[in-house]
Protein backbone atom coordinates (compact mmCIF):
# COMPACT_ATOMS: atom_id res chain seq x y z
CA UNK A 1 0.00 0.00 0.00
CA UNK A 2 2.67 2.36 0.81
CA UNK A 3 4.35 1.52 -2.86
CA UNK A 4 0.88 2.27 -4.15
CA UNK A 5 0.67 5.88 -2.57
CA UNK A 6 3.73 6.72 -3.05
CA UNK A 7 3.29 5.98 -6.75
CA UNK A 8 0.05 8.18 -6.60
CA UNK A 9 1.99 11.24 -5.11
CA UNK A 10 4.24 11.29 -7.46
CA UNK A 11 1.79 11.22 -10.45
CA UNK A 12 -0.07 14.51 -8.87
CA UNK A 13 3.34 16.00 -8.17
CA UNK A 14 4.43 15.92 -11.76
CA UNK A 15 1.57 16.47 -13.21
CA UNK A 16 0.52 19.74 -11.06
CA UNK A 17 3.94 20.65 -11.67
CA UNK A 18 3.85 20.65 -15.04
CA UNK A 19 1.39 22.17 -15.33
CA UNK A 20 2.57 24.86 -13.16
CA UNK A 21 -1.17 26.57 -12.51
CA UNK A 22 -1.77 25.43 -8.82
CA UNK A 23 1.61 25.48 -7.41
CA UNK A 24 1.96 29.21 -8.95
CA UNK A 25 -1.06 30.26 -8.30
CA UNK A 26 -0.74 29.32 -4.20
CA UNK A 27 2.80 31.13 -3.91
CA UNK A 28 1.10 34.30 -5.53
CA UNK A 29 -1.99 33.96 -3.48
CA UNK A 30 -0.07 33.58 -0.55
CA UNK A 31 2.35 36.45 -1.07
CA UNK A 32 -0.84 38.81 -1.86
CA UNK A 33 -2.54 38.11 1.88
CA UNK A 34 1.02 38.83 3.09
CA UNK A 35 1.58 42.25 1.47
CA UNK A 36 -1.77 43.04 1.77
CA UNK A 37 -2.26 42.89 5.43
CA UNK A 38 1.53 44.18 6.05
CA UNK A 39 0.45 47.72 4.43
CA UNK A 40 -2.69 47.25 6.15
CA UNK A 41 -1.34 46.77 9.73
CA UNK A 42 0.70 49.71 9.63
CA UNK A 43 3.66 48.70 7.33
CA UNK A 44 6.64 49.78 8.69
CA UNK A 45 5.65 50.99 11.81
CA UNK A 46 5.40 47.16 13.29
CA UNK A 47 2.29 44.91 13.92
CA UNK A 48 0.88 43.32 16.61
CA UNK A 49 2.84 39.64 16.92
CA UNK A 50 -0.46 38.12 17.28
CA UNK A 51 -2.03 39.65 14.45
CA UNK A 52 0.80 38.76 12.25
CA UNK A 53 0.73 35.18 13.29
CA UNK A 54 -2.84 35.04 12.70
CA UNK A 55 -2.27 36.53 9.25
CA UNK A 56 0.41 33.86 8.67
CA UNK A 57 -1.86 30.25 9.10
CA UNK A 58 -4.76 32.13 7.72
CA UNK A 59 -3.05 32.77 4.42
CA UNK A 60 -1.36 29.39 4.89
CA UNK A 61 -4.93 27.70 5.28
CA UNK A 62 -6.25 29.77 2.12
CA UNK A 63 -3.94 28.83 0.28
CA UNK A 64 -4.26 25.51 0.61
CA UNK A 65 -7.81 25.69 -0.43
CA UNK A 66 -6.69 25.99 -4.02
CA UNK A 67 -4.51 23.23 -3.92
CA UNK A 68 -7.09 20.73 -2.70
CA UNK A 69 -9.72 22.60 -5.18
CA UNK A 70 -7.88 20.07 -7.84
CA UNK A 71 -6.74 17.09 -5.70
CA UNK A 72 -9.02 14.81 -7.92
CA UNK A 73 -9.92 17.33 -10.26
CA UNK A 74 -7.01 15.17 -12.98
CA UNK A 75 -8.94 11.97 -12.34
CA UNK A 76 -12.59 13.55 -12.84
CA UNK A 77 -11.42 15.42 -16.25
CA UNK A 78 -9.90 12.12 -17.37
CA UNK A 79 -11.90 9.92 -15.92
CA UNK A 80 -9.53 7.75 -14.34
CA UNK A 81 -10.81 8.09 -10.79
CA UNK A 82 -13.22 5.03 -12.03
CA UNK A 83 -10.40 3.03 -12.99
CA UNK A 84 -8.31 3.84 -9.76
CA UNK A 85 -11.78 3.11 -7.74
CA UNK A 86 -11.75 -0.60 -9.69
CA UNK A 87 -7.75 -1.24 -9.63
CA UNK A 88 -6.62 -4.01 -7.20
CA UNK A 89 -5.23 -1.19 -4.30
CA UNK A 90 -6.45 -0.45 -1.00
CA UNK A 91 -8.35 2.64 -1.57
CA UNK A 92 -6.84 3.63 1.63
CA UNK A 93 -3.44 4.17 -0.65
CA UNK A 94 -5.47 6.72 -2.96
CA UNK A 95 -6.29 8.96 0.29
CA UNK A 96 -2.35 8.42 1.54
CA UNK A 97 -0.98 9.40 -1.53
CA UNK A 98 -3.09 12.17 -2.42
CA UNK A 99 -2.58 13.70 1.34
CA UNK A 100 1.30 13.36 0.70
CA UNK A 101 0.73 15.24 -2.31
CA UNK A 102 -0.94 18.06 -1.11
CA UNK A 103 1.61 18.07 1.87
CA UNK A 104 4.21 18.82 -0.92
CA UNK A 105 2.66 21.69 -2.45
CA UNK A 106 2.27 23.37 1.15
CA UNK A 107 6.06 22.80 1.89
CA UNK A 108 6.71 24.10 -1.44
CA UNK A 109 4.33 26.80 -1.11
CA UNK A 110 5.56 27.81 2.51
CA UNK A 111 9.19 28.17 1.53
CA UNK A 112 7.97 31.12 -0.08
CA UNK A 113 5.07 31.82 2.69
CA UNK A 114 7.70 31.97 5.79
CA UNK A 115 10.51 33.72 4.69
CA UNK A 116 8.41 37.11 3.25
CA UNK A 117 6.34 36.24 6.60
CA UNK A 118 9.58 37.04 8.70
CA UNK A 119 10.73 40.03 6.51
CA UNK A 120 7.10 41.42 6.47
CA UNK A 121 6.10 40.83 10.66
CA UNK A 122 9.32 40.20 12.01
CA UNK A 123 12.49 41.36 10.30
CA UNK A 124 15.57 40.69 12.39
CA UNK A 125 13.84 39.33 15.02
CA UNK A 126 14.24 35.16 14.92
CA UNK A 127 12.28 32.33 15.85
CA UNK A 128 12.93 29.34 17.22
CA UNK A 129 13.68 26.77 14.73
CA UNK A 130 12.31 23.56 15.90
CA UNK A 131 8.91 24.63 17.62
CA UNK A 132 8.45 26.87 14.32
CA UNK A 133 9.26 23.82 11.77
CA UNK A 134 7.51 21.86 14.04
CA UNK A 135 4.76 23.72 13.79
CA UNK A 136 4.40 23.85 10.66
CA UNK A 137 5.11 20.07 9.46
CA UNK A 138 2.36 18.92 11.84
CA UNK A 139 -0.38 21.77 10.63
CA UNK A 140 0.33 20.82 7.07
CA UNK A 141 -0.32 16.93 7.83
CA UNK A 142 -3.40 18.12 9.56
CA UNK A 143 -4.81 20.16 6.47
CA UNK A 144 -3.72 17.83 4.14
CA UNK A 145 -5.35 15.21 5.84
CA UNK A 146 -8.39 16.52 6.90
CA UNK A 147 -8.71 18.63 3.20
CA UNK A 148 -8.39 15.67 1.12
CA UNK A 149 -11.13 13.77 2.21
CA UNK A 150 -13.30 16.48 2.39
CA UNK A 151 -12.16 16.98 -0.96
CA UNK A 152 -13.12 13.96 -1.75
CA UNK A 153 -16.86 14.60 -0.33
CA UNK A 154 -17.20 17.57 -2.10
CA UNK A 155 -16.31 16.59 -5.19
CA UNK A 156 -19.17 14.01 -5.30
CA UNK A 157 -21.85 17.08 -4.90
CA UNK A 158 -22.92 19.59 -7.66
CA UNK A 159 -21.72 22.66 -5.58
CA UNK A 160 -18.41 20.98 -5.43
CA UNK A 161 -16.50 24.67 -5.01
CA UNK A 162 -18.03 26.02 -2.24
CA UNK A 163 -18.90 22.64 -0.51
CA UNK A 164 -15.24 22.62 0.08
CA UNK A 165 -14.36 25.80 2.44
CA UNK A 166 -17.79 25.56 3.93
CA UNK A 167 -16.68 21.94 5.42
CA UNK A 168 -13.08 22.66 5.74
CA UNK A 169 -12.67 25.51 7.68
CA UNK A 170 -14.62 25.14 10.47
CA UNK A 171 -12.50 21.53 11.01
CA UNK A 172 -9.38 23.04 10.58
CA UNK A 173 -9.91 25.92 13.31
CA UNK A 174 -8.69 24.47 16.49
CA UNK A 175 -5.38 23.55 14.41
CA UNK A 176 -4.90 27.08 13.06
CA UNK A 177 -5.46 28.29 16.88
CA UNK A 178 -2.38 25.90 17.82
CA UNK A 179 -0.23 26.48 14.94
CA UNK A 180 -1.24 30.44 15.88
CA UNK A 181 -0.26 29.72 19.70
CA UNK A 182 3.15 27.76 18.71
CA UNK A 183 4.12 30.69 16.41
CA UNK A 184 4.28 33.21 19.05
CA UNK A 185 5.89 30.83 21.23
CA UNK A 186 8.74 30.46 19.08
CA UNK A 187 9.46 33.91 19.10
CA UNK A 188 9.20 34.75 22.93
CA UNK A 189 10.42 31.52 24.11
CA UNK A 190 7.82 30.13 26.37
CA UNK A 191 4.55 27.57 25.65
CA UNK A 192 5.58 25.67 22.85
CA UNK A 193 5.07 22.04 23.89
CA UNK A 194 1.23 22.64 24.48
CA UNK A 195 0.66 23.89 21.45
CA UNK A 196 2.46 20.97 19.61
CA UNK A 197 1.02 18.08 21.86
CA UNK A 198 -2.72 19.39 20.62
CA UNK A 199 -1.16 19.56 16.54
CA UNK A 200 -0.09 15.96 17.13
CA UNK A 201 -3.30 14.64 18.67
CA UNK A 202 -5.27 16.45 16.02
CA UNK A 203 -3.18 14.85 13.37
CA UNK A 204 -3.13 11.33 14.89
CA UNK A 205 -7.38 12.00 15.55
CA UNK A 206 -7.91 13.07 11.46
CA UNK A 207 -5.44 10.46 9.85
CA UNK A 208 -6.64 7.51 11.75
CA UNK A 209 -10.76 9.10 10.95
CA UNK A 210 -9.57 9.66 7.44
CA UNK A 211 -7.90 6.12 7.08
CA UNK A 212 -10.82 4.38 8.49
CA UNK A 213 -13.93 5.75 6.50
CA UNK A 214 -12.15 6.75 2.98
CA UNK A 215 -12.76 3.46 1.62
CA UNK A 216 -16.63 3.97 2.57
CA UNK A 217 -17.02 7.76 1.60
CA UNK A 218 -15.42 7.02 -1.94
CA UNK A 219 -17.31 3.75 -2.76
CA UNK A 220 -20.72 5.91 -1.86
Amino acid sequence: MIADAAAIARTSLVLELRRREAVLGMAQFVLSILVIVHFALGGDRGVDPRAAAGTLWAAILLTALLGLQRAFSAEHEEGAIDALLLAPLDRSALWLGKALAQVGFLLAMELIAVPAFWVFFFQGDAPRLAPFLAAIVLADVGIAATGVIVAALARAGKARDVLLPVLLLPLTIPLVIAAVTVTLAAFDGDGTLRGLGFLALYDTIFVLLAWGTFEHLVGD
